[in-house]
């Protein structure tokens, strides 16, 4: 989401000419938000996505530059302050929070929706960024590509939620208790993105399974998802090593 030509507010622009490459059809959408709050939130209803990352400059307390990540809690929104965000949205403004307001308020937002977002130095008309800008565009997109490698073992963790939850079918078992630990572990993931004991988990989970520790009424969907999940975050393990080493590299 970006403001042509002004200034560092334009980052979220060139955000996006960064991530065409991501973009894979009917999967993975790149698109460059600069029109108004309502036709953007028409955009989202017309794409249907179950995950959205917004990325952009939001002017805040923050020092230039720093690029902060967080997951979206619908705001609990007033018929006055609706009514307020959409008088806003329908003059042609954009804005990273009024979009969240008006998909909220038109009940638009995904399922699961984060936003990156990078303090400006410059919030004025004129092309480029400033230095402090441009170096929070590249941590931005390096966070925007570790969100997308996640969101598919985040949607896994919410498919076994809803399965571990049946305790009528699943009897009690230490795979189980470790299994729903590793949920909640990766709730933090998705709330605070960061792994926490998530790999540990794993691992006990996978020893549990090893041992026959498992819950009887297991059915091939529940063995499917389970080692779906494992193996997922085998390969998110390893990606992310390569990427911290290359980056450590740098």
């Amino acid at each position: 989401m970006g403001e042509l030509f002004q200034g560092d507010l334009d980052l979220g622009r060139l955000a996006a000419e960064r991530l065409r490459d991501e973009a894979k059809p009917a999967l993975i959408w790149v698109e460059e938000l600069h029109y108004g709050a309502v036709a953007v939130v028409q955009r989202i209803q017309e794409l249907g996505v179950d995950s959205m990352i917004l990325v952009g400059a939001v002017r805040g307390t923050r020092a230039p530059g720093t690029v902060h990540r967080r997951l979206v809690r619908p705001p609990e929104l007033g018929t006055q302050e609706l009514q307020a965000a959409i008088g806003d949205a329908v003059t042609g403004y954009v804005g990273i929070n009024l979009i969240i307001e008006v998909a909220t308020g038109l009940r638009a937002l995904p399922r699961r929706t984060v936003v990156v977002e990078v303090e400006p130095e410059h919030a004025g008309p004129g092309e480029g960024l400033t230095k402090t800008a441009s170096a929070g565009l590249d941590r931005a997109v390096d966070l925007v590509r570790t969100e997308l490698r996640r969101t598919p073992l985040l949607d896994l963790a919410e498919d076994l939620r809803e399965m571990t939850s049946d305790t009528e079918r699943l009897d009690p078992s230490r795979a189980l208790t470790t299994m729903t630990d590793l949920l909640a572990e990766l709730e933090l993931l998705e709330r605070e993105g960061r792994w926490g004991r998530g790999f540990a988990l794993r691992d006990r989970l996978r020893l549990a399974i090893a041992a026959g520790e498992v819950s009887e009424g297991m059915e091939h969907r529940d063995w499917g998802l389970w080692w779906a999940m494992i193996e997922e975050m085998d390969r998110l393990e390893a990606l992310e090593a390569v990427v911290t080493t290359a980056a450590g590299e740098d």
